[in-house]
C-alpha cells in the first residue's frame, strides 16, 4: 500500500517541474499566444496549431516566436474544419507540442484574444497528459479594449478593435498572423491604458 508522502511526491515530468519552479521569479516577458481548434467546445474539439511571440518592453521580438501544428487522427478531425494544408511530417503530437509550449511560456504573462478558452483547451491538454493547469497570469485584448473604450463585455473581433485603434493589421492567413496582429494590438492598448 502507497504511503501518504508518495502521493503528494509524485513523479512528474523534468519539463513540468521546470515550468512550476519557473514560478518562483518574477515574469520578464509577455507571451503571445494564438491557438487554432477544431470548434469551440473544448469538452470535444482538439488543438490543431499553437503559435506564440515574445514581447519585452514595448517590442515585438520576432526572433522569438514559433508555429507548431498538430498531428491529429482521423477521427478527431472535422474534414471542413481541417483546413491546414501541412503535411504529416511537419505535425508533431499534442504531448511534443505542450511541452515545446510550456518551456517557451516558462512564467511569462500570457496575451491573447478571448484568452480564458484557449487556456481551457490547454488545460485539457495538460488532464490528458495528467499534469495540472496553467499557471500563468494572462491578459485578454478584448477585455482590454472594453476597458478602453468603457464597454461592458462586449465582443469584438481582431479587425474591430483593428479598426477602432486606428491600424492596420496583416492579412490573417495563419495562427502565426493571428499572434502578430494579437501583439500589435496588444502594444497600443497597453500604451492607451498605461499598463507597463
Amino acid at each position: 500500500m502507497l504511503g501518504i508522502s508518495n502521493i503528494f511526491n509524485k513523479d512528474y515530468p523534468e519539463f513540468w517541474k521546470k515550468y512550476t519552479d519557473s514560478f518562483k521569479f518574477k515574469a520578464k516577458k509577455y507571451v503571445v499566444l494564438s491557438i487554432e481548434t477544431s470548434g469551440i467546445d473544448p469538452d470535444r474539439d482538439v488543438i490543431m496549431a499553437i503559435a506564440a511571440t515574445s514581447v519585452i518592453g514595448n517590442r515585438i521580438i520576432i526572433k522569438d516566436s514559433f508555429e507548431i501544428f498538430i498531428q491529429r487522427n482521423h477521427d478527431q478531425i472535422n474534414p471542413i474544419v481541417d483546413s491546414f494544408s501541412i503535411n504529416s511530417e511537419q505535425r508533431i503530437s499534442e504531448q511534443e507540442a505542450i511541452v515545446t509550449l510550456l518551456e517557451y511560456l516558462s512564467n511569462s504573462i500570457i496575451i491573447g484574444h478571448r484568452i480564458n478558452f484557449d487556456i481551457e483547451m490547454l488545460d485539457k491538454c495538460l488532464s490528458r497528459m495528467k499534469l495540472g493547469k496553467i499557471r500563468n497570469e494572462a491578459f485578454d485584448i478584448e477585455a482590454m479594449y472594453n476597458k478602453l473604450k468603457e464597454t461592458n463585455e462586449k465582443n469584438y473581433s481582431l479587425e474591430e478593435m483593428g479598426n477602432g485603434l486606428k491600424m492596420q493589421l496583416s492579412n490573417r492567413n495563419s495562427v502565426a498572423d493571428d499572434a502578430y496582429s494579437i501583439a500589435l494590438l496588444f502594444l497600443k492598448l497597453k500604451e492607451k491604458l498605461g499598463i507597463e
